[in-house]
């Protein structure tokens, strides 16, 4: 049975999308809502939506089953967009992860009733090199490397004479900034590209979008003439430069951007590639952050000319010493990992259902702050092996069943841990609250060394 909706939901015409019913039809049933890409994770970050009884969710385990990542022993995502669209009869997709928004708004093309962004506009956001070239109005120094050419040794010297040293080098598309490494010579820089292209070809980071899992995909959707890069297999170099970062979030509703939040990003001083994780309340004055406002809504309003609409979206700018704000990237879905920050700092502000009011065609209220410190935090390491040997999955149990954190393991126990880069890899969330960064810090680092196995080879500093 292929994706429709219900005979008695009318679609009206609605500029990038159709609203499948005016509200008084959608509450005589639950609304169908198909979330690819669902995990565990997924699921608990939903669970006030779920009691609501206004939508009847299908979860598409592709994590567990592996229907994306290898369909017919191939990594395919428009063979998983196919699968999508054999769901049933569905009203709403909800995208909570990146890959997700990848099918979301493939779906959104192809079925008039659903709401949501453009494939083109999430595309953009999903490509580093795009992102820069499209819609940052004043973008770090960069150049696109090609893995696979036979010319990468020169091409490398070309780019670090053009950008100079130290640079950044990452992946064109990648989730929870893997694979990201910081070289500061022409061999490092050649080096950090053989990981990425040995990383995507023998499929060991699944986080890396490479050109094999979306080369389907973008054949089908992507106009190439506009985008001839789409399909490579390219690496972003860009130069390094020095900041604090912060997060702003918010969501385009109908074409009108609704602010949210902003949290300050943090880094580990001895491993500054390396995150640590969010706080909200930002500590930054007002006035600086009226100027990351203005600088979210430049780049929103260009996402919005690209299709971009009824969904959240969440960006990452640096704030340099002189006053400068450059974009890092963009991420056009809710963060799961803000999700677990703004339940404990904004009441009323869970992220889930934000999202399903967007995609319902209610303008979703913008929630106010406790004034609360909350820390979400990752659990890091760069060590190597199965998740079972560096994780205490029981310990980890034991701490949320006694009251004592909020810890959410995000890596199944027989999965192996490779390390790739300076970011290092990331096994779980902590999500505390505190008088002040020193003491929820404090709670942080407790608990992790409660389910850490090799807490040696994690960052403290």
């Amino acid at each position: 049975m292929m994706l429709r909706v219900e005979p008695r939901s009318v679609p009206i015409n609605s500029g990038v999308g159709c609203i499948p019913a005016c509200s008084e039809e959608m509450v005589e049933r639950p609304l169908n809502v198909l979330v690819p890409f669902a995990s565990p994770l997924t699921r608990s970050s939903s669970k006030d939506a779920v009691g609501t009884g206004l939508y009847n969710f299908i979860w598409d385990d592709a994590y567990n089953v592996g229907s994306c990542y290898f369909t017919n022993g191939q990594r395919d995502m428009l063979s998983y967009v196919d699968k999508c669209k054999a769901a049933g009869k569905v009203d709403i997709v909800l995208s909570m992860t990146e890959p997700a928004t990848v099918v979301h708004a493939a779906l959104v093309q192809e079925f008039p009733h659903l709401r949501g962004p453009s494939v083109e506009s999430v595309f953009l956001c999903m490509n580093k090199y795009y992102t820069q070239k499209v819609l940052d109005p004043d973008p770090i120094p960069h150049e696109g490397l090609d893995l696979d050419s036979p010319k990468l040794e020169e091409d490398a010297h070309r780019m670090i004479q053009n950008i100079g040293l130290p640079a950044i080098v990452k992946p064109a598309s990648s989730l929870r900034s893997t694979g990201i490494t910081k070289v500061n010579t022409v061999e490092e820089l050649l080096q950090a590209a053989h990981d990425l292209h040995k990383f995507g070809t023998q499929v060991v980071m699944r986080e890396v979008f490479d050109s094999s899992l979306m080369k389907h995909y973008v054949e089908k959707y992507i106009d190439h003439q506009k985008y001839p890069l789409a399909t490579s297999n390219i690496a972003v170099v860009e130069k390094y430069i020095q900041g604090e970062l912060y997060t702003v979030d918010g969501c385009v509703y109908n074409g009108e951007i609704i602010h949210w939040a902003i949290c300050d990003n943090l880094y580990f001083k001895t491993r500054p590639e390396c995150i640590l994780g969010f706080a909200n309340p930002s500590s930054l004055p007002q006035e600086m952050q009226c100027r990351l406002w203005e600088a979210y809504d430049k780049i929103l309003n260009r996402m919005i000319r690209h299709g971009f609409n009824n969904q959240e979206a969440h960006l990452e700018f640096f704030l340099t010493k002189n006053g400068e704000i450059k974009l890092l990237e963009i991420n056009a879905c809710m963060s799961l990992t803000l999700t677990q920050l703004y339940s404990h700092c904004l009441p009323g502000g869970d992220s889930v259902r934000l999202q399903l009011d967007l995609l319902r065609g209610v303008r979703p209220t913008k929630p106010c702050t406790t004034g609360r410190y909350g820390l979400v935090a990752y659990v890091q390491t760069f060590a190597s092996g199965k998740a079972k040997e560096l994780v205490d999955f029981d310990a980890a149990a034991r701490i949320v069943q006694d009251g004592l954190g909020d810890v959410k393991i995000i890596v199944d126990p027989e999965r192996d841990i490779l390390q790739a880069g300076d970011s290092g890899n990331i096994l779980g969330k902590v999500t505390v609250q505190g008088d002040g960064f020193e003491d929820a810090f404090e709670q942080y680092k407790n608990i992790c060394l409660k389910i850490l196995r090799k807490p040696e080879l994690s960052p403290w500093e």
